[in-house]
């Protein structure tokens, strides 16, 4: 059974963990997108219990993790469009593809020697990383293609059978996977969307074309089946199914089960997302799952891509 450890700022909790990513075995840590199944990014002995523990496909790579830009630049390199891309938007949802410098990264978690990499925003996955000095590759602490998980009790639910460690850090604050693109001779291809929007890049490399990606298959997120619960699910519903548990969005509605948010807030109804499925999935007195319409916007567009792929 998994064990749940409360997050504290002590440092035998962080020299604990240390120990244990040290040694090849794996711990599940809170960061501001969803829960990520750690290990040390330099052990290939790590990656494959990742993988296994996942049953996650071997072609599937999985995302680096540093702790500061120093780090990235040491490990991959970072310049031109993405060096501007990292000083505005790291540390946060933003995952870069970057060709590996260091040999010390396995080839193995590379595709033709390019790795995803991002810093994320949360300061306790920053200290434990800063403290290994080396990064750790972490991909979302679910079973592949199942939910993602925004809290430790998701996480414990989905591997109730293993003795995974998982340090609880609360719900996450972003509440879906990062963005993530790749970058280069002024081409940006999307791959993977997420709560820093298109838009918002386009801002800040005006310069760039931008192509949404056709043979990226190989990274985080792009499986057509992603996300999933166990139930059926429904999309763009306006009207309650029977025996089905409505999530809202907007206006109040009789019979609701949940509302993803009462304001329309497209952030608000992100981080809600995967733990009101995650609740309506458990609920015994529902068959099927029901989402009502979500505009098609900004964060929108990355809420509708994650469940179009979990209604698969």
């Amino acid at each position: 059974m998994p064990i749940i450890i409360k997050k504290n700022n002590s440092n035998n909790l962080l020299k604990f963990i240390k120990e244990k990513l040290i040694s090849k075995q794996l711990v599940a840590l809170p960061t501001e997108t969803v829960y990520g199944l750690a290990g040390i990014g330099t052990s290939i002995v790590s990656a494959r219990k990742i993988y296994q523990l996942k049953k996650r496909p071997l072609n599937k790579k999985l995302i680096f993790h540093c702790s500061n830009i120093n780090m990235v630049k040491k490990y991959f390199y970072l310049n031109n469009e993405n060096l501007i891309l990292a000083e505005k938007f790291w540390p946060g949802p933003l995952t870069l593809i970057l060709k590996r410098k260091s040999k010390k990264i396995p080839l193995k978690l590379t595709k033709n020697d390019y790795c995803a990499v991002r810093i994320p925003k949360n300061i306790f996955c920053q200290q434990v990383i800063n403290l290994l000095e080396k990064p750790i590759v972490m991909p979302s602490a679910n079973r592949f293609k199942k939910l993602s998980p925004v809290s430790a009790n998701m996480v414990f639910d989905q591997f109730k059978d293993t003795n995974l460690m998982i340090i609880d850090g609360g719900k996450c604050k972003v509440g879906i996977e990062s963005t993530l693109i790749k970058v280069s001779k002024k081409r940006l291809e999307t791959i993977r969307l997420g709560k820093i929007s298109i838009a918002e890049i386009s801002k800040v490399l005006p310069f760039v074309n931008i192509y949404k990606s056709e043979n990226q298959k190989y990274f985080s997120g792009t499986s057509k089946k992603h996300y999933s619960p166990s139930k059926k699910m429904y999309l763009n519903q306006k009207k309650i199914r029977i025996n089905s548990a409505y999530i809202n969005f907007g206006k109040k509605k009789k019979g609701q089960f949940k509302n993803l948010s009462d304001l329309s807030n497209l952030d608000e109804a992100a981080k809600n997302l995967y733990h009101f499925i995650f609740l309506a999935d458990k609920n015994k007195d529902f068959k099927t799952i029901s989402i009502a319409p979500i505009p098609n916007y900004d964060l929108g567009k990355a809420i509708n891509d994650r469940l179009r792929r979990a209604s698969r």
